[in-house]
């Protein structure tokens, strides 16, 4: 049987970046999205 990995915590991930509230238009139909926090976008590093 194969092992599972252990789940991360969820504080190891942290949800810096607030989100307002918004209406988007997805799968056909208009959602409401609620405010929240996201984590911050990866950031891509040039070394030229």
């Amino acid at each position: 049987m194969r092992r599972r990995h252990p789940r991360r915590s969820s504080a190891a991930r942290n949800k810096t970046v607030y989100v307002h509230a918004y209406p988007r238009f997805r799968f056909g139909r208009w959602e409401h999205v609620c405010q929240h926090y996201r984590s911050a976008p990866y950031q891509l590093a040039f070394e030229f």
